[in-house]
């Protein structure tokens, strides 16, 4: 079973990603879905949403504890794999998950980072096999968006086809000599 099929199985594919960038966005962050550079595709930073709000939100340590970081950590890797399957149409076009760095909204003095991101390995590795496992890190901060207690950036090696246009955010649609501060 390849890639496409095993997350279309764990029904990580269930959402119009052209509808989630349609939303209202009050926080004005301006970015793109993706970008394509060669073979290479580079994703925007992923967060954990259920329902339009942050799944788990706040501070890992300090409120959230490691296995509700370990879930908002897979629920932003399906964001992330969803926004591969729009960007290249189909998952068996990864040819290899090249890096994934996951940052942790962490309180002062936790250390557990690196578990908490082995969750969305642990995904990656479900959907694309021993291509999903890369190279790694797993980074305490304070502070994300929206409150959120985890946030993905990945980056992946494909076939180097074709790419659909990267799907802007509310504020990267407005003219570039006119976008807001």
């Amino acid at each position: 079973m390849g890639a496409h099929a095993r997350a279309t199985e764990l029904g990580v594919l269930a959402v119009d990603l052209e509808a989630m960038y349609a939303l209202d966005d009050p926080s004005g962050a301006m970015f793109v879905s993706h970008v394509a550079h060669g073979d290479v595709l580079h994703l925007s930073g992923t967060v954990a949403m259920v329902n339009g709000a942050p799944l788990h939100p706040g501070v890992v340590g300090a409120g959230v504890t490691v296995d509700e970081a370990r879930a908002a950590a897979r629920v932003a890797c399906v964001e992330a794999i969803r926004v591969l399957a729009f960007a290249l149409g189909d998952l068996d076009r990864v040819v290899r998950i090249l890096n994934l760095t996951g940052y942790v909204n962490s309180a002062p003095g936790f250390g557990d980072q690196p578990r908490v991101i082995n969750a969305a390995t642990e995904l990656l590795v479900e959907v694309f096999g021993r291509d999903g496992l890369c190279a790694r890190a797993a980074i305490g901060c304070q502070g994300l968006a929206m409150g959120s207690s985890v946030e993905l950036v990945l980056s992946c090696r494909f076939d180097g086809g074709a790419v659909r246009d990267a799907l802007p955010t509310p504020a990267a649609r407005a003219p570039l000599g006119g976008a807001p501060q």
